[in-house]
C-alpha cells in the first residue's frame, strides 16, 4: 500500500513537471497559445511557480496580449519583488507604451537587484535615450558594454546615439563591432550612416 502511495505521488510530480516542461518546449517552437495552455495547467497544481507564471507571461507577450502579460509580470513581482526578468519585461511594456520614464524606472529597478545586467543597461540607455537624456544614456552604454563585451545590442544602441550626436566615425565603429557580433540590425544602419 506504501508502495502504491510513493508511486502515486511521483507519477503525480513527474506530471506536474511535463506540463511546466512542455509549455517551455512550446515556446521555443513558437508555439505561443500551446504554451499558454500548458502553464496554465501546469499552474492549477504549483500555483506559486514564478518561472512559469513568468514564461506564461512572456507567451502572452509574444502573441500580443500585453495586459494578460502584464498581470503575469506582476503576478511574479508580487512573488518576488526583486525579479530581474519580470522587471525587464515590464519595462519594455512601458517602453513600448511610449512612456520612458516608467520604462527607466523599472529598468532602474532592475539594476538595483543586478548591477552587473548588460541588458538591464542598455534598456535605460535606451529610455534615457528617449527622454533626452544624452549623458545618462551614453553612460548606461557604456556601462553595458563594460560589463558584457560581446552584447551586441549595447554596441547598436551606442552607436545610434552617436549618430544623434553627429559623431559619425564612432558611431560606425560601434555599428561594425555589433555586426561582428551576429547583430542583423547592424548590416541595416552601416548602409545608412556609414557609406
Amino acid at each position: 500500500m506504501l508502495i502504491w502511495a510513493i508511486l502515486s505521488i511521483a507519477l503525480l510530480w513527474s506530471c506536474k513537471d511535463e506540463r511546466s516542461v512542455l509549455g517551455d518546449q512550446y515556446f521555443a517552437q513558437g508555439k505561443y497559445q500551446k504554451a499558454i495552455d500548458a502553464y496554465t495547467e501546469y499552474l492549477r497544481l504549483e500555483p506559486f511557480d514564478i518561472k512559469s507564471i513568468y514564461n506564461r507571461g512572456r507567451a502572452y507577450e509574444e502573441l500580443g496580449k500585453f495586459d494578460k502579460a502584464m498581470d503575469d509580470f506582476n503576478r511574479v513581482l508580487g512573488e518576488d519583488p526583486m525579479n530581474t526578468n519580470a522587471l525587464l519585461s515590464i519595462g519594455n511594456f512601458h517602453y513600448r507604451e511610449g512612456d520612458f520614464e516608467k520604462a527607466a524606472f523599472n529598468f532602474d529597478q532592475a539594476i538595483k537587484y543586478d548591477k552587473a545586467n548588460a541588458q538591464a543597461h542598455t534598456l535605460r540607455g535606451k529610455a534615457n535615450q528617449k527622454l533626452g537624456k544624452v549623458k545618462e544614456a551614453l553612460s548606461d552604454y557604456n556601462s553595458a558594454i563594460s560589463i558584457d563585451k560581446n552584447y551586441a545590442d549595447a554596441y547598436l544602441s551606442r552607436g545610434s546615439l552617436r549618430i544623434y550626436q553627429k559623431m559619425r566615425t564612432r558611431a560606425c565603429a560601434d555599428f561594425k563591432v555589433a555586426r561582428s557580433l551576429g547583430s542583423n540590425r547592424a548590416e541595416e544602419v552601416m548602409n545608412k550612416y556609414c557609406r
